[in-house]
């Protein structure tokens, strides 16, 4: 007797391993099952990597930098210890305790706790800004004067108590003091304190931190998990408690909370696939009706599956974000081939075959389709490959990889499996299934004519179908993509807010600057060093006024001629109407008495005035400045002025113009030695609190810096100058952001030579741009895959036509229902089109190749078998893809909800739109053919 798919190519394939499996099942199982467990034992290895350096390549530019970045300076990530209690003595005796114990360990760099200021408050003056020293040096000036001219009047005023014209008197006459040359009053006035504070603390000493550098980076998950083990063993032995009972320590930054990141995800993806694992039980258990199906379609999926992540941990280590949940995935996929195959060996059956033909049958016919659909997906994925964004690329390889284990697990491992279990216990079909599969087909026709309710339910069908599919192409452009990947990160738990209470406490605590990602300018050499941070101090000091007038300033600076900004002409003229005029008279008549008083060792006032006017510059701008700001264009000097938060090197210790300002400082030293007998007893009290800051005589350099400054910079090589590190303001994670930083900072031209910049922020933009460019290059790929395996498997027009357009209608169904949710695309969904191209197609194909097997008559039993199975693959692959929905991520959850939603209009697509165009393509051909009156109608 002739059977279906017996002279095929796939049926000649299809009888070879029906014989090979009767002949040596056992084996292929016990082949099969030590694939398993070596398998498993090389996915333990498998970790997920959640950092967005790994999903692009290495040669990316944004990560060359950044590998340049680690072999030149090693770790930038610090290990944050917080200290909180009611006592800021037991906080800081605790905080020296642990520190002491971090410096004894091999995996610490250094500790930063306690910042000794000695050196910086001997040269404190010179760290002031020039306008500063000017005021000063100005201001004990004036005191001299009023000094020197109470000493004049002594004697010859007719009224002691009474006040000179235009003095001050009651509290502002004890407070505005033209000197405060005291101890207390010059750190508030020049905010000495602020600038360098001697410990991390905040609220009032109730929180302190301390601040260590491991040697190694978050990167090595396996040091991180000790490190941090390490250190908590090192907080329990030091006994917080016994410093003060209400004493809590924990750990922050970036070690921590690497390490939470990765258990989050590594859980959230195990409970996906073992849920993912359950559901698919259950769907078998269901669809089959009987347990003996579970472990034959199981067994080979579950070892496919093991395999591809064996394969992973082979070939890269890791996961990726987006691969993260490839486990769920690959099932819920994988599952289909086995359901297909399952389901047409027990349809057979039920029609009476033995096992070996029925087999053979299901191998022959539905394992060609199946193996189509299969090769068609792989073919799929294997586009994802050719993308430079490694998050496609990564899941495209090991989905393809998985499918094809897959495949070969359902064409080889199953009839095994299935042959073992049927020798132990045979199964016997249920009588009813017998009866009602070897009831007699409608005759199969070459024309069939389909009754008119049927021709007008199917034209309804289409029209609705394709309507909204035109809507949808139509509105493309209303389909967003989401730049802000803070919106595609985890979701705060309710009690996430007491967490960033806490955090915001140590961060005020070593300054909210400092916990902004840092961007690294690489420098040369100390000159380059140099020149980069003064290019960067320049624009974080500019205002925004400043940097919005720059082409007048620099207009004004070319002309030579001074240029006052907005505020500055508003605030002169309110100060003339306020009679600002007879100040300055008389400002400057108090100049004449001092000045006339000038003698030896005290610079011409000239000199002074010139050093004035450099340092107020044009519109508070210096000439260097100026100077070093003319590589840039003004658009470029706004962005990176309001993008600009902190600056930091070496050369944030070494005061800039030290031979201007100890000029100054010997000015004032010599006003103060030459005049000192004229002070008043109380006057040279103060003085002698402070005399000493007017002592330094020598400018500082690199060298003359403390170990505790200079160990932060340190690179490998042992240079402490050869980085600049800055930060700017806004959320890194908005493209709009990261991608202002890019284009402002990525290359730094100074006057020794262009400097590059590294961080992680580049990545993001870089990222984003990749996915930019590879997302439509990869749907256009798997288009035309889609097309090739249509054109190939059917060899006709009309096939396709019937699966290409049945897989654009459900591709554009889902981007109309995204612009009706408003849901917007990332980089995480993206990848979901071209999946639901390989997914849609296997669908349409398997309804397709059985309705054009059957014939036109059948389409009933077409849809009830063959339709039934692609309901279930489309249930059991909702449930694979519904594993992602178990992620606390939201970008991952986008990706889940995009793939359950593609697949059930892929499903309608394969089960209601493509019968209907099939019923309307016969139907009207049998008309148009004049078909005789007597054809059979569909039953």
């Amino acid at each position: 007797m002739r059977v279906e798919g017996e002279d095929t190519l796939f049926g000649k394939l299809a009888t070879w391993v029906v014989r090979l499996v009767e002949r040596r099942p056992w084996a292929i199982v016990a082949v099969s099952l030590a694939f398993l467990v070596g398998s498993v034992w090389l996915a333990t290895g498998l970790r997920v990597d959640d950092d967005l350096k790994v999903l692009l390549p290495p040669d990316a530019e944004s990560i060359a930098r950044l590998e340049a970045l680690k072999a030149r300076m090693g770790n930038q990530s610090d290990l944050v210890v917080v200290v909180e209690s009611p006592s800021r003595e037991a906080n800081l005796a605790f905080g020296a305790a642990i520190a002491e114990r971090l410096e004894a360990r091999d995996d610490i760099r250094f500790v930063v706790f306690r910042r000794d200021r000695t050196f910086f408050e001997d040269n404190l003056l010179l760290y002031l800004g020039l306008p500063d020293l000017l005021d000063l040096r100005q201001r004990v000036k004036q005191r001299i004067q009023e000094e020197v001219r109470n000493e004049l009047s002594l004697g010859f005023d007719d009224d002691e108590d009474e006040a000179p014209e235009g003095a001050a008197t009651g509290k502002a006459a004890e407070t505005d003091d033209p000197l405060d040359m005291g101890e207390d009053q010059l750190r508030e006035r020049y905010g000495i304190d602020e600038r360098m504070p001697e410990y991390f603390e905040a609220e009032e000493g109730r929180v302190v931190v301390v601040t260590a550098r491991p040697t190694i980076g978050t990167t090595d998950v396996s040091f991180a998990r000790k490190l941090v083990a390490g250190v908590e063993a090192d907080i329990a032995a030091a006994g917080p408690a016994s410093f003060h009972p209400e004493m809590s320590v924990r750990l922050e930054g970036a070690y921590p909370n690497r390490l939470g990141n990765i258990s989050t995800i590594a859980g959230d993806a195990a409970r996906g696939g073992a849920a993912a694992a359950v559901l698919l039980v259950l769907c078998l258990w269901f669809y089959f009706g009987r347990l003996r199906a579970v472990p034959l379609v199981m067994i080979p999926l579950v070892t496919s599956v093991v395999a591809a992540l064996a394969y992973a941990a082979l070939r890269y280590g890791f996961l990726n974000l987006v691969s993260a949940f490839i486990f769920a995935v690959l099932l819920g996929m994988g599952i289909d081939f086995g359901i297909h195959i399952l389901g047409r060996y027990e349809n057979e059956r039920r029609r009476g075959f033995e096992r070996p033909e029925a087999m053979r049958i299901a191998l022959g016919t539905t394992g060609a389709s199946t193996s189509a659909g299969a090769f068609s997906t792989i073919g799929v994925y294997l586009c994802l490959m050719v993308a430079e964004f490694q998050g496609f690329a990564q899941f495209g390889e090991l989905a393809a990889v998985g499918v094809l284990l897959a495949l070969v697990g359902v064409i080889v491992v199953l009839p095994a499996v299935t042959t073992v279990v049927e020798r132990w216990r045979p199964w016997k079909p249920l009588r009813r299934d017998q009866a009602r599969a070897a009831a007699t087909p409608p005759p199969r026709v070459r024309r069939f004519r389909y009754p008119a309710r049927t021709m007008a339910v199917a034209a309804v069908v289409a029209v609705v179908g394709l309507g909204t599919a035109g809507y949808a192409a139509l509105h493309l452009d209303r389909v967003e993509f989401e730049y802000d990947f803070s919106k595609l990160g985890p979701e705060k738990a309710p009690g996430d807010q007491d967490a960033d209470n806490e955090a915001a406490a140590w961060k005020d605590a070593v300054g909210k600057e400092t916990t902004l990602s840092p961007v690294v300018a690489l420098t040369e050499n100390r000159e380059q060093t140099e020149a980069t941070h003064r290019l960067l101090a320049d624009l974080a000091a500019m205002t925004e006024e400043q940097a919005a007038q720059i082409e007048a300033i620099r207009a004004a600076a070319e002309a030579g001629v001074p240029y006052l900004l907005p505020s500055e002409v508003a605030a002169r003229a309110e100060q003339a109407a306020d009679g600002g005029e007879a100040g300055a008279a008389a400002g400057a008549e108090r100049q004449d008495v001092i000045d006339s008083d000038a003698g030896g060792g005290i610079a011409p006032e000239a000199r002074f005035e010139a050093l004035g006017r450099s340092a107020a510059g044009v519109g508070g701008l210096s000439h260097e400045t100026l100077e070093r700001l003319s590589p840039l264009s003004a658009d470029r000097i706004r962005l990176m002025q309001r993008s600009l938060a902190q600056v930091f090197s070496i050369f944030s210790f070494v005061p800039d113009r030290q031979q201007d300002k100890l000029l100054v400082i010997r000015d004032i030293r010599s006003r103060i030695e030459r005049k000192r007998g004229a002070l008043s007893k109380e006057t040279q009290d103060r003085l002698d609190e402070t005399f000493h800051y007017l002592e330094v005589d020598e400018p500082v350099g690199v060298e003359d810096l403390p170990q505790w400054i200079t160990q932060q910079f340190r690179d490998e090589q042992g240079h402490v100058d050869r980085f600049v590190l800055f930060r700017n303001h806004g959320s890194k994670a908005d493209y709009a952001v990261a991608k202002e930083v890019q284009v402002g900072f990525f290359d730094l031209p100074t006057s020794a030579g262009v400097v590059p910049t590294s961080g992680n922020v580049y990545v993001m933009p870089e990222v984003m741009d990749t996915v930019k460019a590879d997302g439509p290059l990869v749907v256009a790929l798997a288009v035309g895959v889609v097309m090739l395996t249509a054109i190939v498997m059917f060899q006709s027009v009309s096939g396709f036509l019937a699966v290409v357009v049945t897989v654009m209608l459900s591709v554009l169904w889902l981007l109309g229902l995204m612009i009706l949710l408003g849901w917007k695309a990332n980089f995480f969904n993206i990848i979901a089109v071209p999946l639901l191209l390989g997914m849609g197609q296997d669908y349409a194909i398997h309804i397709y190749h059985r309705y054009e097997s059957e014939g036109p008559g059948r389409l009933r039993r077409v849809l009830r078998e063959t339709g039934g199975a692609v309901f279930m693959t489309t249930l059991t692959t909702v449930f694979g893809f519904g594993g992602i929905l178990f992620a606390n991520h939201r970008g991952l959850l986008s990706l889940g909800w995009i793939s359950v939603l593609g697949l059930v209009l892929c499903f309608i697509g394969a089960v209601a739109m493509l019968p209907a165009l099939l019923v309307l393509r016969d139907g009207i051909a049998a008309r148009l053919s004049h078909a005789e009156a007597g054809d059979p109608e569909e039953p």
